[in-house]
């Protein structure tokens, strides 16, 4: 009984941990969040993902 007990609580835990993401949307698909070797990669995608300040000044060397 108490086996059935902590079981129950231990799937109650997995679901709420890992069933609180919204169905269909996976991790990354949003491309700014891939980062800087992403943002800084053309200055459009720097632009799009409002980075452009860190590629000119962290990566670019103010080139880009």
């Amino acid at each position: 009984m108490k086996f059935a007990i902590v079981l129950m609580f231990v799937f109650a835990i997995f679901g709420a941990v890992f069933g609180a993401a919204p169905r269909g949307q996976l991790v990354g698909a949003e491309k700014c969040t891939w980062g800087p070797s992403y943002w800084c990669a053309s200055r459009q995608n720097a632009v799009s993902c409002n980075a452009l300040q860190h590629c000119e000044t962290k990566v670019w060397g103010n080139k880009g």
